[in-house]
């Protein structure tokens, strides 16, 4: 985006944010009318962004510009989300409720949905920083919630990755890189520190999300020992594999006529990865649109019908 055009998408997010939280009551009512919120007793901070007109106009474009660190839109939907987690816990009136843990696009959500029914509430997010997750026990022990569940959903980066971008496909979002690799790094780490909670009531899951095969579940102390016992590389590495598995399904999509991912998507990630590897990622970038454009049969549609757009548009400095 222009920096003209990103103000402008920065300042209505803003003021869209601003009045979401300012009218509360209206906002978590509407959020618990999406259909992917159980009726408000799952929490999900991304779902919560979707109240915003700006951003679901266009989505890529819309979270990026909400990670912006100099607007003020992700500051008014954090106070929204105080007030929603403390909904979904004055509704459950102390019954159980589970958090789900884990890196982006590793099975949370989908797991919440199947799941988050059978409690009273249920949080949503990577809580992969051990403080933020030890504030979130601590309101839940305040609020006389007396049993925890606490379910890490664990997936390799690589295949993170793929589910991520297929994701992008639906709804149009997509996870920088080096977001990616903080969450997928820190999240074994924080789910062993709650080890030593495992004789105070807490009930621990781990769940491993297999590529060929149906995921397989450990809970209590065999969840611990599983997850201490496997490899935890450090964010570096993770951030090296994520980046090298990237690069290597962009190069070799461009010799699938079937593959296709939201354009600005494949360019934010560009954007996302390191200096050294951004021009040959933004060459294959290039290479790949062109062959979707060559090889659709509506001469240069996506599936979805619209303009697939030159090779010249996507990503920084490709015009």
């Amino acid at each position: 985006m222009a920096e003209a055009e990103r103000l402008e998408l920065r300042s209505a997010l803003e003021h869209e944010a601003a009045d979401r939280a300012r009218h509360t009551d209206k906002a978590l009512a509407e959020y618990a009318s999406l259909p992917s919120t159980l009726e408000g007793q799952l929490v999900n901070g991304d779902i919560l962004a979707t109240l915003l007109p700006t951003l679901c106009a266009n989505p890529t474009q819309g979270y990026e510009a909400l990670e912006d660190p100099g607007g003020r839109a992700a500051i008014h939907l954090n106070a929204l989300g105080k007030r929603l987690r403390d909904r979904a816990l004055e509704r459950a009136g102390g019954a159980p409720v589970i958090i789900f843990m884990g890196g982006q696009a590793s099975g949370k959500t989908t797991g919440a949905l199947a799941l988050g029914g059978a409690f009273g509430a249920a949080f949503d997010a990577p809580h992969a920083e051990p403080e933020g997750l030890e504030f979130l026990l601590g309101r839940l022990a305040r609020s006389g919630c007396g049993e925890i569940h606490v379910a890490y959903t664990d997936r390799s980066p690589e295949a993170s990755l793929r589910a991520m971008l297929a994701r992008s496909e639906r709804e149009g979002r997509y996870v920088p890189l080096d977001r990616m690799a903080r969450a997928h790094a820190g999240a074994p780490n924080t789910f062993l520190h709650l080890a030593s909670e495992v004789s105070r009531g807490f009930h621990l899951y781990h769940v491993r999300v297999q590529e060929d095969g149906p995921a397989t579940m450990a809970q209590g102390l065999e969840a611990v020992m599983a997850v201490r016992t496997r490899e935890k590389p450090a964010e570096s590495v993770v951030a090296y594999r994520l980046q090298t598995a990237y690069i290597s399904l962009l190069r070799n999509q461009t010799h699938d006529p079937q593959a296709w991912y939201p354009r600005d998507v494949l360019a934010g990630l560009n954007r996302s990865l390191d200096p050294w590897r951004r021009g040959e990622a933004d060459h294959l970038l290039r290479r790949f649109l062109q062959a979707v454009a060559e090889g659709s049969p509506a001469g240069g549609a996506d599936p979805r019908g619209t303009s697939a757009g030159s090779a010249a548009e996507p990503g920084p400095g490709l015009g």
